[in-house]
């Protein structure tokens, strides 16, 4: 009988656990549910930008609809209301419009609705657009951006741990030759270090330029076996997957013949980012098309598309750090020369075949590389003008590593 009672009792205590387990189990569960929300990358755009994102966070599978109420903006289909399903817990959604050319901020709101009941009023302001510069930004690494060239600048953002608008790279597009004229970025541990992978991912269109002037690079290279060469390396861009996606916009690529790209362009990106140091390293990536080039070189080919897109002649890197690397300063805080180092590197686009090797015979100074292109670019205009020109005269290969 007590044998009986005990197995009763027993019985009772271990459905009473299962039922707490599961219990618990459930709130665990439903404390690990993503809520939804939606917020801006920024709140406050500049005159001259022409997108703004809007980040969405929420359970796979919820669906949301987002609705602007300014007639000056619109999504990329030119509608003022945009309806879609969250393929993964995270998104982010462009809004589209022009730089604000009237003598007035403007202002407009979005509202984002969730199929789990969420919803989320925001706002964003557009500054007035100044006529006469086409970009300005305090920026060491960024050229002097000129209004009026028919060149198109864009800024790129990214989230790189809990930083959010952390700024990736410039470019300087030229929508003839459907390629960056330059672009332009920081480099430092903390762009390089990280567990973004390439193979995650893929070529796209640059959602802040029209697609009409971009090549088409999603499916494979470019005709005639030209590679999609990276202006800015997307190794230089491990801190976020976001961030090194952003690298495989069409407008930081460029047709680059395979050995020249993947041998001799690819060591000299190693020995970029060989000079990382504690203070920032400040990087320009240029394609040059002066029309004479190398007999193994074309003088166009096609995307995926079939549009024309023109191949560069030549490219330049130019580079400017702290010379110590460690000061803990601005570069454009310092008024010593002897305490920065500058370098150039030119490189005639050619078959190169296995050569990797990075020698003297590249090197010339900042100033050589502004004449060499005919003073269309002004490069490191953040220097003090006292310095300004010393540094950017200076060309000493053995400070950059280079012995031959």
């Amino acid at each position: 009988m007590m044998t009986t009672l005990f197995s009763t009792f027993a019985r009772t205590v271990y459905i009473v656990l299962i039922a707490m387990t599961a219990l618990a189990c459930g709130e665990k569960s439903d404390q690990q549910k993503i809520v939804s929300d939606a917020r801006l990358q920024s709140g406050d755009i500049a005159g001259e930008a022409t997108n703004c994102a809007v980040v969405l966070r929420a359970q796979q599978g919820t669906s949301f609809t987002i609705t602007v109420d300014a007639d000056w903006c619109a999504f990329s289909d030119g509608a003022k209301s945009l309806s879609s399903t969250m393929e993964t817990t995270d998104r982010v959604v462009y809004i589209y419009f022009s730089r604000n050319e009237t003598d007035n901020v403007r202002s407009a709101g979005v509202e984002v609705s969730f199929s789990d009941g969420a919803k989320k009023s925001l706002s964003f302001t557009q500054g007035v657009y100044d006529k006469t510069v086409a970009f300005v930004r305090d920026w060491p690494e960024l050229p002097v951006c000129q209004s009026g060239n028919g060149l198109i600048y864009v800024a790129h953002y990214g989230e790189v741990d809990a930083k959010s608008n952390v700024r990736n790279y410039t470019v300087c597009f030229d929508p003839d030759k459907r390629a960056a004229l330059w672009v332009a970025y920081p480099l430092h541990s903390m762009y390089t270090s990280g567990s973004a992978d390439r193979d995650n991912s893929r070529f796209d269109y640059d959602p802040s330029v029209s697609t009409s002037y971009q090549a088409n690079l999603a499916i494979g290279s470019y005709s005639g076996r030209y590679d999609r060469g990276h202006q800015l390396p997307a190794a230089d861009r491990k801190c976020s997957q976001q961030m090194m996606d952003q690298t495989f916009y069409a407008t930081n690529m460029t047709p680059q013949q395979s050995n020249f790209n993947q041998k001799l362009w690819g060591n000299m990106e190693g020995r970029v980012r060989s000079q990382v140091c504690a203070d920032t390293l400040y990087v320009v990536t240029g394609a040059w098309f002066d029309g004479e080039r190398d007999s193994s070189i074309a003088l166009q080919t096609n995307d995926r598309s079939g549009n024309r897109c023109p191949i560069p002649t030549d490219y330049f890197k130019i580079l400017l750090r702290t010379k110590s690397g460690n000061t803990r300063r601005s570069v454009a805080d310092i008024d010593d020369p002897s305490q920065l180092k500058a370098i150039g590197f030119w490189f005639k686009h050619r078959d190169t075949g296995s050569d990797t090797s990075i020698t003297s015979e590249y090197c010339m100074s900042v100033a050589d590389i502004e004449r060499m292109t005919g003073n269309r670019f002004d490069f490191f205009p953040m220097l003090d003008e006292k310095v300004a020109a010393e540094v950017k005269a200076q060309c000493d290969p053995s400070a950059w590593g280079i012995t031959r």
